[in-house]
């Protein structure tokens, strides 16, 4: 299998959240006619927020990578150091571990279609594990992911690499093939919820800061509204 068909096709989260601040803002400029100090203040305000959730939302999306060994590479360099905290590094210790092992595993499965899941999977598992570095609080949302998801699909991923290496093609083998790489599928949209139930709260809030940003310019009379009337106030 060439290197070509195993290459991750991934979306940048910093390209993906400079798009959305533009985007934002010439939308904002087009349908609110930004054309006062005060509707440009808000549409960068507002641009610049958005374009910070999507950047955490993209990261669970992630990273186009020029190829596999820099996608793998990242998966380790984001949970390569402990925190400090021992519970925590005990869970990133494993973290590190299952990501080696679905490495190893990658590479001697010649299914394109499989391997392609295998290493969004290591990128995904990677994100996880860089939400709990980063907050480490999080980390007992991710238990029974490590203690159960995670091992069972690395069990199931060596059956279905065993059962290639060793020319098993019965009808019954194939069938749990095909239920394997129909699994992982599964497991990957399970990973990804996961990841944005991690991010839940880092969005909400900054959701709460744009509510309470617009109530402030609207207090200060910074909004467009307030400066209207005070420009025909002052006529």
């Amino acid at each position: 299998m060439s290197n070509q068909s195993k290459k991750p096709k991934k979306t940048k989260g910093v390209g993906a959240g400079i798009i959305a601040f533009g985007a934002t803002f010439a939308l904002y400029a087009v349908l609110f006619h930004a054309y006062t100090p005060g509707r440009i203040l808000l549409g960068l305000i507002l641009s610049g927020l958005i374009g910070t959730i999507v950047r955490i939302m993209g990261s669970g999306l992630d990273l186009t990578t020029h190829n596999k060994q820099d996608a793998q590479t990242d998966s380790l360099q984001k949970v390569a150091r402990d925190t400090g905290n021992p519970e925590v590094d005990a869970i990133l210790s494993k973290g590190r571990d299952m990501i080696v092992q679905i490495r190893e595993e990658n590479k001697k499965i010649s299914d394109a279609g499989l391997t392609d899941k295998l290493t969004k999977l290591e990128n995904l598992c990677g994100e996880i594990f860089r939400a709990v570095y980063d907050k480490p609080a999080k980390a007992s949302q991710i238990r029974k992911f490590m203690d159960y998801y995670l091992p069972t699909t690395l069990k199931m991923v060596r059956a279905y690499r065993t059962l290639g290496e060793r020319n098993v093609y019965g009808s019954e083998a194939v069938s749990a093939r095909r239920r394997i790489d129909d699994a992982l599928g599964i497991v990957l949209s399970g990973c990804q919820k996961l990841l944005d139930n991690l991010y839940r709260d880092d969005v909400l809030d900054i959701t709460t800061d744009i509510d309470v940003l617009e109530q402030m310019l609207k207090r200060d009379g910074l909004t467009e509204s307030d400066l209207q009337r005070a420009a025909e106030q002052a006529r």
